[in-house]
């Protein structure tokens, strides 16, 4: 993952619950990577697994983030409706990366 765009994150959040992810960009290189093996083996490492020991996974999802920029922006109004947020493609993938 040396040369792939992304990152993970893990967030404590009240009164006892951790959230994780892996943020993984779409154009990496090499065709053998597995985003769900990736995350899995990070999950695994020993600064992370203690997070989870005694848990129970009561959630889990899997998204999409597109970061085209502004020429990949797609007609954002539609009769009845708008396209609001990363749905719209309005994602700063930028700050994804941190500081």
């Amino acid at each position: 993952l040396d040369k792939t765009f992304g990152g993970t994150f893990l967030y404590h959040q009240k009164p006892n619950l951790v959230l994780v992810g892996l943020v993984i960009g779409l154009d990496y290189a090499n065709p053998y990577i597995n985003p769900y093996q990736e995350f899995q083996r990070w999950k695994t490492h020993p600064d992370i697994r203690k997070h989870f020991e005694g848990g129970t996974c009561i959630s889990y999802g899997a998204r999409v983030l597109n970061e085209g920029g502004l020429h990949a922006l797609p007609k954002l109004t539609f009769p009845g409706g708008v396209l609001i947020g990363c749905s719209a493609g309005f994602l700063n993938s930028v700050k994804i990366k941190g500081p």
